[in-house]
Protein backbone atom coordinates (compact mmCIF):
# COMPACT_ATOMS: atom_id res chain seq x y z
CA UNK A 1 0.00 0.00 0.00
CA UNK A 2 1.05 3.58 -0.53
CA UNK A 3 0.59 6.74 1.50
CA UNK A 4 0.05 8.86 -1.61
CA UNK A 5 -3.77 8.66 -1.44
CA UNK A 6 -4.11 9.99 2.13
CA UNK A 7 -1.36 12.55 1.46
CA UNK A 8 -3.18 13.92 -1.59
CA UNK A 9 -6.51 13.93 0.28
CA UNK A 10 -5.00 15.97 3.13
CA UNK A 11 -3.41 18.41 0.66
CA UNK A 12 -6.68 18.85 -1.23
CA UNK A 13 -8.46 19.61 2.03
CA UNK A 14 -5.92 22.41 2.63
CA UNK A 15 -5.95 23.71 -0.96
CA UNK A 16 -9.73 23.91 -1.47
CA UNK A 17 -11.31 27.14 -0.16
CA UNK A 18 -14.71 25.62 0.70
CA UNK A 19 -14.39 21.95 1.58
CA UNK A 20 -18.13 21.40 2.09
CA UNK A 21 -18.89 22.60 -1.46
CA UNK A 22 -16.01 20.48 -2.75
CA UNK A 23 -17.48 17.34 -1.17
CA UNK A 24 -20.96 18.01 -2.52
CA UNK A 25 -19.71 18.58 -6.08
CA UNK A 26 -17.43 15.55 -5.83
CA UNK A 27 -20.35 13.32 -4.83
CA UNK A 28 -22.36 14.60 -7.80
CA UNK A 29 -19.51 14.01 -10.25
CA UNK A 30 -18.89 10.50 -8.94
CA UNK A 31 -22.59 9.64 -9.14
CA UNK A 32 -22.74 11.03 -12.68
CA UNK A 33 -19.70 8.98 -13.73
CA UNK A 34 -20.87 5.76 -12.04
CA UNK A 35 -24.30 5.95 -13.68
CA UNK A 36 -22.62 6.23 -17.06
CA UNK A 37 -20.16 3.41 -16.35
CA UNK A 38 -17.10 5.65 -16.68
CA UNK A 39 -15.88 5.69 -13.07
CA UNK A 40 -13.01 3.22 -12.85
CA UNK A 41 -9.25 3.46 -13.04
CA UNK A 42 -9.15 -0.23 -13.99
CA UNK A 43 -10.79 0.44 -17.34
CA UNK A 44 -8.89 3.64 -18.13
CA UNK A 45 -11.56 6.07 -16.95
CA UNK A 46 -11.32 8.62 -14.17
CA UNK A 47 -11.11 7.18 -10.68
CA UNK A 48 -11.12 8.50 -7.13
CA UNK A 49 -8.04 10.69 -6.93
CA UNK A 50 -8.50 11.93 -10.52
CA UNK A 51 -12.01 13.15 -9.76
CA UNK A 52 -10.82 14.69 -6.49
CA UNK A 53 -8.12 16.70 -8.25
CA UNK A 54 -10.41 17.83 -11.07
CA UNK A 55 -13.14 19.00 -8.69
CA UNK A 56 -10.56 20.70 -6.44
CA UNK A 57 -9.13 22.46 -9.51
CA UNK A 58 -12.54 23.97 -10.29
CA UNK A 59 -13.11 24.88 -6.63
CA UNK A 60 -9.82 26.78 -6.61
CA UNK A 61 -10.89 28.79 -9.66
CA UNK A 62 -14.22 29.79 -8.07
CA UNK A 63 -13.55 30.04 -4.30
CA UNK A 64 -16.86 31.74 -3.38
CA UNK A 65 -19.18 29.93 -5.80
CA UNK A 66 -22.20 27.88 -4.80
CA UNK A 67 -22.03 24.13 -5.30
CA UNK A 68 -24.46 24.27 -8.23
CA UNK A 69 -22.25 26.75 -10.08
CA UNK A 70 -19.14 24.69 -9.29
CA UNK A 71 -20.80 21.62 -10.81
CA UNK A 72 -21.74 23.53 -13.96
CA UNK A 73 -18.23 25.01 -14.18
CA UNK A 74 -16.70 21.55 -13.72
CA UNK A 75 -18.29 20.27 -16.91
CA UNK A 76 -17.77 23.52 -18.81
CA UNK A 77 -14.06 23.82 -17.95
CA UNK A 78 -13.24 20.20 -18.68
CA UNK A 79 -15.22 20.20 -21.92
CA UNK A 80 -13.26 23.21 -23.16
CA UNK A 81 -9.86 22.40 -21.61
CA UNK A 82 -7.00 22.40 -24.10
CA UNK A 83 -5.57 18.96 -23.48
CA UNK A 84 -2.76 17.94 -23.05
CA UNK A 85 -2.24 21.04 -20.88
CA UNK A 86 -1.88 19.49 -17.42
CA UNK A 87 -4.36 20.06 -14.61
CA UNK A 88 -2.51 20.80 -11.36
CA UNK A 89 -3.45 22.21 -7.99
CA UNK A 90 0.04 23.46 -7.12
CA UNK A 91 3.08 24.24 -9.24
CA UNK A 92 5.39 21.24 -9.62
CA UNK A 93 8.41 21.22 -7.34
CA UNK A 94 11.33 18.93 -6.69
CA UNK A 95 11.48 17.88 -3.03
CA UNK A 96 15.04 16.64 -3.49
CA UNK A 97 14.12 13.01 -2.84
CA UNK A 98 15.41 11.74 -6.18
CA UNK A 99 11.90 11.29 -7.55
CA UNK A 100 11.03 12.39 -11.07
CA UNK A 101 8.89 15.54 -11.48
CA UNK A 102 6.50 15.75 -14.40
CA UNK A 103 8.03 17.73 -17.24
CA UNK A 104 6.46 18.07 -20.72
CA UNK A 105 9.94 18.19 -22.25
CA UNK A 106 10.70 14.61 -21.18
CA UNK A 107 9.95 12.37 -24.14
CA UNK A 108 7.51 9.97 -22.45
CA UNK A 109 5.58 12.84 -20.79
CA UNK A 110 5.18 14.66 -24.09
CA UNK A 111 2.66 12.10 -25.31
CA UNK A 112 0.37 12.08 -22.29
CA UNK A 113 -3.17 12.76 -23.47
CA UNK A 114 -4.79 13.95 -20.24
CA UNK A 115 -2.22 14.79 -17.55
CA UNK A 116 -3.73 15.27 -14.08
CA UNK A 117 -0.88 15.96 -11.65
CA UNK A 118 -1.07 15.13 -7.97
CA UNK A 119 0.01 17.95 -5.64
Amino acid sequence: RTLNGPRVTNLIQQLVPNFDSFLLVLRCVRLWAKRRGIYSNKFGYLGGVNCNILVAFVCQRYPNAASSLLLERFFYILKNWEWPTPIMLTPPYDAGLGLECWDPQIMRNRYHVMPILTP
